[in-house]
């Protein structure tokens, strides 16, 4: 069924990016106010810290805040350029089963990497005339980390499938939908430099989530997945590398919490024979790397 004509196919560059902004903010405006309102209903509350779950709480405002400003609009965006879901964001093309494997091994090599940089970076500190950015960082990093505690401060199996759920397999979903597919085919098909296009969406990637101690592996996170995507011409193999590094953290945390350790008073760094598994896995990457972009050469000829 044909909603409206795809009016945005063939349209002036900014028009089209005028519409994107246009469908994020309606969808972020109506699927937040939807998920407040269902949160409300379900604990009788419109107060978190409230609620007989304040984490159930957050499960639902997120969720539909999520589908609102990412899943929606980018679909939108999608259906008005050629009346295809699933065409202009290439989610209708399957990964090569050889991208796929190196994906999967990806997606446990690189784990201490991102370890060792995230808290690098969090020994990152501004300027003493930045105070005022820099405190305003760590409150916002505060914030993050207190509704991480909220969803994951009970420990059982139910809860674990549920996070998983809305924290590693919906953002997933969500935010390739978002970002790869739908801002990183955008800023490619503007300038043609898909190099250029894959670095700025990781950018806005790692603006977006308004964690700053997390923000270079965050950007290069988001840059992994921008290659992903454009080594494989499909939106499914970065959907499946970022739903397994989230839920391979959630289940790291998830076991280090059983056995009684807290990881946020920890540093990498402390755990015996770090450096050495860093390095492994480091070479590691760039190996896996490295046989990506020969293999999708060879499959399709894609050198830019």
């Amino acid at each position: 069924m044909k909603f409206f004509k795809p009016f945005l196919e063939g349209k002036n560059r900014f028009v089209q990016l005028l519409f994107l902004l246009l469908f994020i903010v309606v969808g972020t405006i109506v699927f937040s106010g939807l998920g407040g309102l269902i949160a409300r209903v379900v604990y009788h509350t419109g107060d978190m810290y409230q609620a007989s779950s304040p984490g159930g709480f957050v499960r639902i405002t997120q969720a539909f805040a999520s589908i609102g400003m990412f899943l929606v609009p980018a679909l939108l965006f999608a259906y008005a350029q050629d009346h295809k879901w699933l065409h202009y964001n290439a989610g209708d093309r399957k990964p090569h089963y050889l991208l796929v494997n190196v994906t999967l091994i990806l997606s446990i090599v690189i784990l201490p990497v991102v370890a060792l940089l995230s808290q690098w970076n969090q020994a990152i500190q501004l300027p003493e005339n930045m105070s005022g950015l820099q405190n305003w960082m760590n409150e916002m990093d505060a914030q993050a980390e207190s509704i991480m505690h909220t969803l994951t401060v009970r420990h059982d199996y139910a809860t674990l499938a549920v996070n998983i759920l809305v924290m590693a397999l919906l953002p997933a979903v969500c935010e390739e939908f978002m970002f790869q597919g739908t801002i990183q085919q955008f800023l490619t098909k503007w300038s043609n430099k898909p190099h250029l296009a894959i670095w700025i969406t990781a950018l806005i990637f790692s603006i977006i989530h308004f964690q700053f101690s997390g923000f270079i592996p965050r950007l290069l996170l988001g840059a992994y997945l921008g290659y992903l995507f454009y080594w494989s011409r499909s939106l499914w193999l970065p959907v499946l590398a970022h739903f397994l590094h989230n839920a391979l953290s959630l289940l790291i945390d998830f076991t280090m919490q059983g056995r009684g350790i807290v990881i946020d008073d920890m540093k990498f760094t402390d755990v015996r024979g770090s450096i050495p598994m860093v390095v492994s896995c480091a070479l590691v990457t760039v190996i896996s790397l490295i046989f990506m972009w020969r293999t999708q050469k060879e499959l399709y000829g894609q050198e830019k």
